[in-house]
């Protein structure tokens, strides 16, 4: 079966993934499940139906990394690896048709890597807003880049195809980044100004805001500045107002003085009052 070239390298790959997650699925089982040896087993074997499974997060993660290696393992015997001679052969053609190169930088890989690393900071100190907001920004960019994928395939003319694309996303895209964009420097600042002293606070959102001034004029004295140079600029500073808001989040707020109406009330009902015949 490793030799013969019936099966496909990426088959072979994806097949003996799901075999490694299922038998390591009922070891984790078998391993930390309770009871009689007998339940144990039937268990993880049974998905749950005749015994326990154990620990459920980590029985549930290798079931679900079986089921999804198993269904591309058969996606790809069945197109041969995307063969040409197996894709010619089902379009009835003597040669697989042209597909386009993408064309462009895309960095939803990077940004998907960096909504990860965010989730799972945010379950390691139990931030809830950054939790849900990794979640969120995992889905849009999931949405995105599937769309993009279908754009840039859609035709044979690349160009016709980047109007495509722009023709769906960008009535979505300036939207959803404004929001993004605020509600990143809202969250973060705000963390960063609960955390430091009254003047500290008052010196860091002047700093920002002038740092943001000059940015956003040398911007517009320079439009030919390249869009590379702008998005990385934007996701340095994305990356330091989270990183900033991370920190002030873990060091917690400072003490805050707070006035009651009580003792407002208390010296307005111990002042002499003033007669109208006085």
């Amino acid at each position: 079966m490793l030799t013969t070239r019936m099966f496909t390298p990426a088959f072979k790959f994806f097949a003996g993934l799901c075999v490694f997650a299922v038998v390591a699925g009922v070891a984790v089982g078998i391993t930390s499940g309770e009871g009689a040896l007998v339940d144990r087993v039937l268990g993880p074997i049974s998905l749950g139906w005749k015994g326990g499974v154990g620990n459920h997060f980590a029985y549930t993660f290798f079931v679900g990394l079986a089921a999804a290696s198993g269904f591309l393992a058969g996606i790809l015997i069945a197109f041969r690896d995307a063969d040409p001679a197996a894709q010619a052969q089902v379009v009835h053609t003597e040669s697989a048709p042209v597909v386009p190169a993408p064309v462009g930088v895309n960095y939803l890989p990077a940004l998907t890597a960096l909504a990860t690393v965010f989730f799972l900071i945010g379950l390691a100190t139990g931030t809830r807003w950054m939790t849900i907001s990794a979640i969120a920004v995992a889905v849009c960019i999931a949405f995105v880049w599937t769309l993009r994928t279908w754009a840039e395939h859609a035709t044979g003319d690349a160009g016709a195809n980047i109007g495509l694309y722009h023709r769906f996303i960008d009535p979505l895209r300036v939207p959803v980044i404004s929001i993004v964009t605020v509600a990143i420097i809202a969250i973060g600042l705000s963390r960063v100004l609960l955390t430091v002293s009254k003047t500290a606070s008052v010196w860091i959102f002047g700093l920002v805001a002038l740092l943001f001034f000059l940015v956003c004029v040398l911007l517009a004295l320079k439009p030919q500045v390249s869009k590379v140079l702008t998005t990385v600029l934007v996701i340095l500073a994305a990356i330091a107002i989270i990183a900033a808001g991370i920190a002030a989040a873990l060091a917690g707020e400072r003490e805050i003085e707070h006035h009651s109406s009580e003792g407002a009330a208390a010296v307005a009902s111990s002042a002499p009052s003033i007669g109208v015949g006085a």
